[in-house]
């Protein structure tokens, strides 16, 4: 039988960001049941990790209700969450629907996987099927992705706000999204958003100003360094109770880093590992100049430190900018 124009018979959302699934599948519904459709009588909605007896998906009620006519409505929308396994457990039978599917029924299918090279990817596609993709967004792809997302809110995400903005938020597309929203209110009429919006909106907790600290140090950057530390000083009276924690989990990151770059992992894969998203020049740096062996010293500096620090040898402010120094100074 043949679809009506326009409509797929089936539509697939997979992939491991869950955020982007959420979003595509928002749209397919929309464009699908548009606002003027009661939901209620036209979407069923299974869970595929479910059995039968806790109202998971089962073959047969899932062709049963795309072949049963709608009410009060063009199409009738039956949509399978988490179905990896109902696709395995029925894939001949989703094969056989698919070569005549009903004219009234979509089918969605949120799954994890969906390789292309089964029968079935092909089936779905050659039946005027959508397949949509959504996996996790590395790189220039998350660049991309924040630049499309303050687009559609009709303001421009300059390139260095960009860049800024995922080093701070992460990977994670859901929180990004929701930052990019709250940068264009923050804006008002103005049409782009700068870095400086982003370090203003958006900008640092504290623990991340001592880990930048810390970096700009390990990477050989100590004027940079000093310059951040005077600016956490100024910016944060609690700072320096704080440093000696901050300071430590830091060295412990990179000695994680170094543990992965032994195993044979690359800078760029590594950096996300350890929250030095889009920074992998900068990673790669302190690899080299910061090796395991100098990394455990550093380690024991910051305890010594510390242990001067409580009994009132030396001052936290004073002791830090001495550990920058030796932090910045090359690896012996």
């Amino acid at each position: 039988m043949a679809k009506s124009q326009g409509i797929p018979p089936v539509v697939v959302i997979y992939g491991d960001e869950e955020h982007l699934k959420d979003t595509a599948l928002t749209q397919s519904l929309d464009a699908l049941l548009p606002p003027s459709v009661e939901r209620a009588l036209a979407l069923s909605t299974y869970e595929g990790g479910r059995s039968a007896e806790q109202g998971g998906a089962t073959i047969a009620t899932v062709l049963e209700d795309l072949a049963t006519l709608p009410f009060l409505a063009e199409r009738r929308v039956v949509l399978v969450r988490d179905a990896d396994a109902f696709i395995t457990a029925h894939r001949e039978r989703l094969e056989k629907y698919l070569s005549t599917p009903s004219r009234t029924g979509v089918l969605i299918l949120i799954c994890r996987s969906f390789a292309k090279t089964t029968r079935l990817h092909k089936t779905a596609v050659a039946a005027g099927g959508q397949v949509r993709e959504c996996s996790r967004l590395f790189g220039r792809a998350l660049l991309d992705y924040a630049v499309g997302a303050a687009r559609g809110q009709g303001k421009q995400l300059e390139p260095d706000a960009a860049a800024r903005l995922v080093d701070l938020v992460g990977q994670d597309t859901g929180m990004l999204s929701g930052e990019v929203e709250k940068l264009c209110l923050y804006v008002g009429d103005r049409p782009a958003i700068t870095e400086r919006d982003v370090s203003d909106l958006v900008g640092q907790t504290r623990e991340e100003k001592i880990f930048a600290v810390a970096d700009a140090a390990a990477a050989g950057r100590l004027p940079d360094a000093l310059r951040l530390w005077d600016q956490v000083l100024e910016t944060d009276p609690e700072a320096a109770y704080r440093a000696v924690g901050g300071l430590a989990f830091v060295a412990r990151r990179w000695l994680a880093a170094q543990r992965l770059s032994a195993d044979g992992e690359s800078a760029y894969d590594i950096a996300p590992k350890v929250m030095m998203w889009g920074r992998q020049r900068e990673l790669q740096t302190i690899l080299q100049r910061m090796p395991a062996r100098r990394g455990r010293r550093v380690l024991a500096a910051i305890a010594d430190l510390d242990s001067q620090a409580k009994s009132g040898a030396r001052s936290i402010e004073r002791g830090v900018e001495l550990l920058l120094v030796r932090l910045a100074a090359p690896a012996n």
